[in-house]
């Protein structure tokens, strides 16, 4: 039964030694805890695999904003796998080509940066820290818009049984039936369409 939303869940890269990935998850921490604190969450990927009711639960009834850091995509295939479709998904590489921006940073300053991600992986580093600011404040606009009354939810059913998690797609875009909204903003064609961002 489609519904109104009330929290969107944000899954981000997962990568392990990546720079982007870093750049990844520092930007969903941004959009949970300082853009949209108790209307967003941090979707856990072992509680989900494992199948913890409460990690099961946020992204059956919640929609998802996926956050891929590099080409693997692996949170689009996690995804994929699990027989769930994210109701938006942002990939970095894209956005970190744009030419310089006035980046909103969450101080609400504006300053005119270059998007990059940096050469460090533990914490990311200035320009790190922008490009996760420019990709949490487009995740920030998406959520925005399906939190409004006029965006309709349909609960999803994670694939039960035995999942192999380790198999891979070379077309994640294909298989997921992801369109381009912007650049590096993506959302499967059988999902709610985001007419606020086109």
């Amino acid at each position: 039964m489609m519904g109104e939303v009330k929290k969107v869940a944000i899954y981000p890269c997962g990568g392990v030694g990546f720079v982007l990935s870093s750049v990844a998850r520092y930007a969903a921490y941004l959009i949970t805890e300082d853009l949209l604190p108790g209307k967003t969450e941090i979707v856990d990927a072992q509680r989900l695999i494992n199948g913890l009711p409460d990690e099961v639960e946020l992204v059956e009834e919640n929609p998802t904003i996926i956050v891929d850091g590099c080409g693997y995509q692996c949170g689009s295939n996690l995804f994929r796998l699990l027989g769930l479709k994210p109701a938006a998904r942002l990939l970095i590489p894209p956005i970190a080509k744009l030419p310089a921006t006035f980046l909103c940073d969450c101080a609400g300053l504006k300053k005119q940066v270059r998007l990059a991600p940096g050469t460090q992986r533990r914490v990311p580093s200035e320009s790190g820290k922008n490009l996760a600011t420019e990709v949490a404040v487009r995740a920030k606009n998406i959520a925005d818009g399906m939190l409004e009354p006029n965006y309709w939810y349909e609960p999803q059913r994670v694939r039960q049984g035995e999942v192999d998690i380790c198999v891979y797609v070379n077309n994640i875009p294909e298989e997921v039936g992801y369109v381009m909204i912007s650049e590096g903003v993506d959302q499967p064609d059988s999902m709610p369409r985001l007419d606020w961002l086109e």
